[in-house]
């Protein structure tokens, strides 16, 4: 089973998106910061629905103001990264981090028709943001 985990939007500026995503769904952000990969992230998370996350992005790479990324949950992350490859797709294993202690699959802007699409495993994101509004390291 895969369904939409959370979106992601890349802003120049951090501050300006949190102003306007807090104006916009209401709520206070839960900001996580990863210096390893070079991004911060501020998670908008309102009832069940799926999270809106922006980051920001301090490195060089193919990642522009208003970019998007499609979070898709899967239940199993080595089967779905294996099937996504098994079709073709140039899919990237990410290992967790100090900071960002999730393993995910990306696929990137060029194979995913224009799209970023992250594989991430089901729950693990969910848990991550409560273990930063908690204080505590995932």
């Amino acid at each position: 089973m895969r369904k939409l985990d959370h979106i992601a939007i890349f802003v120049d500026e951090l501050d300006a998106g949190i102003a306007f995503y807090r104006g916009l769904l209401g709520g206070e952000p839960v900001i996580a910061v990863v210096p390893e990969l070079g991004i911060t992230c501020a998670f908008f998370v309102a009832g069940d629905g799926p999270a809106i996350e922006l980051v920001t992005f301090s490195g060089k790479g193919e990642l522009n103001h208003g970019d998007v990324v499609i979070a898709i949950e899967v239940v199993d992350l080595d089967r779905a990264i294996g099937e996504y490859r098994a079709l073709g797709m140039k899919v990237y294993d990410q290992v967790p981090t100090e900071n960002l202690p999730l393993r995910r699959g990306w696929i990137t802007k060029k194979g995913g028709h224009g799209t970023i699409i992250e594989l991430c495993q089901a729950g693990e994101i969910a848990r991550f943001i409560e273990s930063k509004r908690a204080g505590t390291h995932a």
